[in-house]
């Protein structure tokens, strides 16, 4: 686990601090289609989880292709009719992560990820903010 810290760390460090090099790497519009979907993910992708550290720029940047990843999701993405809480537990399937992890992506004691996991707590809105943000999705994606 530390070498895939210490990875992404590297990782952070080689992400352009200045928004005309992060526009060089991918120029932020609006997506019509899957490709250019994949783009703007990989793009935010290597951003999120940083924002305490973020320049203003990359700050800007993130900001920006959110938006239009956003934009584009509520046009195309169709997901599947199930609770929040399973929307959650599959989102955190697909970036490898647990209960433990969610809570702290949410700044709470390591036990609540798993209470929110089962239902016996709830995202307030805040919580539902910095999910929409890690996972760039609707804040919608969590509320039933």
């Amino acid at each position: 686990m530390k070498t895939q810290v210490n990875e992404a760390s590297q990782s952070f460090k080689a992400i352009p601090k200045d928004y005309a090099s992060l526009c060089a790497r991918y120029i932020p519009r609006p997506i019509h289609d899957d490709c250019g979907y994949q783009a703007a993910q990989d793009a935010v992708c290597s951003l999120a989880g940083y924002e305490d550290h973020l320049s203003d720029d990359q700050s800007d940047y993130l900001e920006a292709v959110s938006t239009f990843i956003e934009q584009y999701e509520r046009q195309t993405v169709r997901w599947p009719k199930r609770s929040p809480k399973s929307r959650l537990k599959h989102l955190l399937e697909e970036h490898g992560m647990s209960g433990a992890e969610l809570a702290r992506c949410l700044g709470m004691n390591e036990s609540m990820g798993g209470k929110i996991l089962r239902g016996e707590r709830n995202l307030t809105v805040e919580h539902i903010r910095s999910l929409s943000d890690k996972f760039s999705v609707s804040p919608e994606l969590f509320i039933a």
